[in-house]
């Protein structure tokens, strides 16, 4: 295991490195991305994902790195435009491009890492380029689903679709682009459902952050899913309980009346959700997603890397921040 950890953790920094010289070939009066603090990786949780199980399924470690690549740009992209969506400030601990650039030019430099995504993802297989676009696709339609839920009580299986398109298509697309090639035809049903599986429970948790997280330790705003009106599966869960559930209507209630200053509805329904333990059931419904895809990679070819991927899927459920 140790020896798969260090092999993850140098192709996380070939990975930045590759980004960062991406970037760094952008014409200037373009963009200059050195001039604007802002992280291009995060926490690299696809690419992570994607190296995983690449190495799980014997997949070349370069051309990995290049698929893994491909899923950090993708994901950034569709964060510079959610950005400017939610009028978010605040993002991996620093400004985003959104308030240090306006809106106009954090839409153009998303696109721009749109492009250089799928050139990435080409570079790895010219056949992923085209998959790739499609999980972009479905990556839009999950975020126009909940743009059009807004303010609007939804179920949890609308819910789930939505984390399922929104965030499950880009994990889809890693575990897809890592089977490929490792050149195992016969796992690929099974590798798109671990991954899209994976990223479900990946934004649960986010969701779940929204209510229980620090922003300091997040890096970004919380609260922000209960202030724009999102209906997400904690939420959802509180609603739905017949004791706490009147008194979470009331809070939405207050929330959506008073003015955006007034943090307190928000704090009291936040508060009512932990207390009451419906993040903590969202947070059940997430693990036992997980724990089931470990059917899928007790299938994989390389035992000790599995087991590594299997690690990483428990500390999705179990992340904090």
């Amino acid at each position: 295991m140790e020896k798969t950890a260090t092999n993850i953790e140098t192709s996380l920094r070939s990975v930045n490195e590759y980004i960062a010289a991406e970037l760094g070939a952008i014409d200037p009066e373009v963009f200059d991305f050195k001039k604007y603090p802002f992280s291009f990786m995060g926490k690299a949780a696809r690419a992570r994902f994607t190296l995983l199980m690449a190495g799980a399924l014997g997949a070349e470690q370069a051309v990995a790195e290049k698929a893994a690549a491909a899923a950090e740009l993708t994901h950034t992209a569709s964060l510079l435009h959610d950005d400017c969506i939610d009028l978010a400030r605040y993002r991996r601990g620093l400004p985003t491009l959104y308030d240090q650039l306006g809106v106009n030019s954090a839409i153009l430099i998303g696109d721009i890492m749109f492009a250089m995504a799928i050139e990435c993802a080409g570079r790895a297989a010219p056949d992923l380029q085209e998959s790739l676009v499609r999980a972009v696709k479905r990556m839009a339609e999950g975020a126009l689903i909940e743009e059009n839920s807004r303010g609007k009580k939804i179920s949890a299986g609308a819910a789930e679709k939505i984390v399922t398109l929104k965030t499950g298509a880009l994990f889809r697309w890693c575990a897809l682009a890592a089977c490929r090639l490792a050149g195992k035809p016969q796992l690929l049903a099974d590798c798109a459902r671990l991954g899209e599986e994976a990223g479900a429970a990946f934004q649960i948790i986010d969701d779940v952050l929204d209510f229980e997280g620090d922003a300091g330790a997040c890096g970004k705003e919380t609260l922000k899913d209960i202030k724009e009106g999102k209906f997400t599966l904690p939420l959802i869960l509180a609603l739905n309980d017949a004791k706490a559930g009147p008194e979470a209507e009331k809070l939405l209630a207050a929330v959506k009346a008073g003015p955006e200053a007034d943090l307190a509805p928000a704090l009291d329904l936040a508060e009512l959700v932990r207390k009451g333990g419906f993040s903590g059931g969202a947070r059940r419904i997430a693990a036992e997603k997980l724990r089931d895809l470990f059917l899928v990679t007790d299938k994989f070819p390389r035992t000790e890397e599995a087991a590594a991927l299997k690690d990483f899927l428990l500390a999705l459920g179990a992340r904090t921040a």
